[in-house]
């Protein structure tokens, strides 16, 4: 009975140790550190097998790396290839054994281990600059970080005349709060800063800002200046958009007579209409004689014409008769 319980747990070693060197160890173990956050990442090449592979990820002090009872784990079934260590509580200024290895059903790779210690391998993130101007000194202030409560940080600060980058000046503080003194007045300087942790780790350099210093004894007479010529500028650009209305000739000129109507005057025409008669016969002699002894009422003409018209209408003939 006993020979064959060593001969059962004979065969799962033999088993175990063929699964192991059948499903690969992660490759390519590295803890990324942006100031606290700390991130372990691994390759990931498990494509090829059918069942769906997680990990497992696991620390210790580095001095009890060999101790199995003392890691601490921190992902397990993860199928990232990452695990999260930031809220572990890593000792900043530690030194630890961070290990981890795949898992496919009931095969187990090896542990795949890397050293990790946070206050030398920190990456440092840029810092936030702000920039106050003065007569010919920029002050600086730098953000307060959090990493500055835990290791002694440097401040590199690099800084020149706008006009002329190829002159820098790079200078080293320690404390946060920096005076460039000495400047030129009324001169344009461009600033960054880096960081420097005590084991020569720097992060990048701050977004440029550029700040003109203040002392500039004659900067209110230019804006006195260049007002007057900014409006005969706008002044004269109004006149060449809008032109100046000219008013015609015609229309200023005073007419000699009033440009009202006036009231027609009422007109009419008299016509005299003489119509011929026909008067009884005891009465044309008499006629006739004051016609003779008096003068005639109607123009000559006229009374031609009517007797003209008398005959030809033929009564001459009856009255003769």
């Amino acid at each position: 009975m006993s020979q064959h319980l060593d001969l059962q747990l004979s065969l799962l070693f033999t088993m175990t140790l063929t699964v192991s060197a059948s499903l690969p160890a992660p490759q390519q173990v590295k803890m990324i550190t942006q100031d606290e956050n700390y991130m372990l990442q691994w390759d990931c090449n498990y494509g090829q097998l059918e069942n769906p592979v997680s990990f497992t990820a696991e620390h210790v002090y580095y001095s009890d790396r060999n101790n199995e009872g003392l890691y601490k784990r921190v992902c397990e079934g993860s199928t990232e290839c990452r695990c999260d260590f930031t809220h572990c509580g890593l000792d900043f200024h530690g030194s630890f054994q961070i290990r981890v290895r795949a898992e496919a059903g009931l095969l187990r790779s090896e542990w795949a281990t890397v050293r990790f210690t946070p206050d030398e391998e920190v990456i440092l993130m840029p810092p936030q600059v702000n920039v106050t101007t003065d007569k010919d000194v920029l002050t600086l202030t730098i953000s307060k970080l959090v990493l500055s409560d835990k290791m002694k940080l440097q401040y590199r600060v690099l800084y020149w005349e706008k006009l002329k980058p190829e002159e820098k000046h790079m200078e080293v503080y320690a404390s946060p709060h920096v005076p460039l003194s000495l400047l030129k007045s009324c001169t344009e300087y461009c600033v960054q800063v880096s960081l420097l942790s005590p084991y020569a780790n720097s992060s990048n350099y701050s977004s440029l800002q550029c700040k003109r210093t203040t002392g500039c004894p004659f900067a209110w007479l230019g804006i006195l200046f260049a007002i007057p010529l900014f409006g005969a500028f706008v002044c004269h650009k109004c006149r060449r958009t809008y032109p100046v209305y000219t008013t015609p000739e015609s229309m200023l000129a005073i007419p000699s007579t009033p440009s009202l109507l006036e009231v027609q005057e009422e007109r009419w025409t008299v016509a005299h209409v003489i119509t011929p008669a026909i008067e009884p016969k005891n009465t044309v002699d008499k006629e006739q004689e004051q016609e003779n002894t008096a003068e005639p009422q109607a123009p000559e003409s006229i009374g031609q014409r009517s007797h003209g018209s008398v005959q030809d209408s033929g009564f001459s003939s009856g009255l003769g008769s």
